[in-house]
């Protein structure tokens, strides 16, 4: 190999590396994650895969360390776990209300999982304060009651969440959009966020958003763990609606009522016009 291909190689690596650099983005996550972002944005994705990457990452490292225990006669270490309120195509624990409020605790360094935090607890939830004072417990001790495990929320919006889960944060990832035509491969665009004391999340950058993202790579393997639309069983066994108005024999496109819970509008408009409140 002549002297001048090697080099050439050389560069080509080089610039791949920077370009990873700036361009990819490889999650490094504390005891505590939220994710956030728009409906079907690829939250649920993104969660379960540093579910199992995590998960992957610290049942190998406990393994490994039992086998140099058992050759020294030390206690063994307790094999990681994964907890999660929804089912997942793996051995898990179902996530109780006795874990969530600190009455049964979690095998120590175990990856915990909570799909749609603000459905679990919301930023309503205030009127129990014991509920309130466990809740703070348990994320804001969650790194050492479970000895180095981690937790993973995610939701839709971060002013969703109940407040324990918001002073707690150690990271606050947003995800924007997912890429999917690549081979093995979706696309994560994803951004980390800092989230200030007055409830506000701070934009660290001012141009356009889509220039702050990084990408991650997530295997689409991640897609067969999970049903990214396991809550449908709820409306499911409903009826279905599919009574289809072809709007081209309409004699106009006027919008006569408003699908509304209020039944005080006045529809009739003109000087009459009032609205009540409730």
């Amino acid at each position: 190999m002549s002297k001048s291909v090697l080099i050439f190689i050389i560069i080509g690596v080089l610039f791949l590396v920077f370009f990873l650099f700036k361009k990819l983005k490889f999650p490094k996550i504390g005891s505590l994650v939220l994710v956030s972002g728009g409906i079907k944005t690829g939250k649920s994705t993104f969660s379960v895969c540093l579910t199992f990457s995590q998960y992957r990452f610290r049942v190998f490292k406990v393994k490994f360390l039992n086998f140099f225990r058992k050759i020294f006669k030390l206690p063994l270490k307790e094999v990681p776990l994964i907890y999660s309120n929804i089912p997942l195509a793996c051995s898990y624990v179902p996530l109780t209300e006795d874990l969530l409020l600190r009455k049964k605790r979690f095998v120590y360094g175990s990856v915990i999982y909570v799909c749609e935090a603000s459905l679990v607890a919301d930023s309503q939830l205030i009127r129990d304060m014991d509920v309130n004072e466990r809740l703070l417990l348990f994320n804001k001790l969650i790194g050492h009651e479970t000895k180095g495990g981690v937790l993973i929320y995610d939701t839709q919006s971060i002013s969703d969440t109940h407040y324990s889960v918001k002073r707690c944060l150690s990271n606050y990832l947003y995800i924007h959009s997912l890429i999917k035509w690549v081979p093995f491969f979706v696309l994560a665009r994803v951004r980390e966020c800092m989230y200030s004391d007055d409830g506000s999340v701070v934009e660290v950058n001012s141009s356009d958003l889509e220039y702050s993202l990084r990408t991650v790579f997530i295997p689409k393997k991640t897609w067969k763990k999970f049903d990214a639309f396991c809550y449908s069983v709820l409306t499911d066994d409903l009826p279905v609606e599919d009574l289809v108005v072809d709007g081209r024999k309409l004699p106009d496109l006027k919008a006569r009522s408003i699908v509304s819970f209020r039944k005080n509008f006045n529809l009739k408009g003109g000087d009459s016009f009032e609205k009540k409140d409730n």
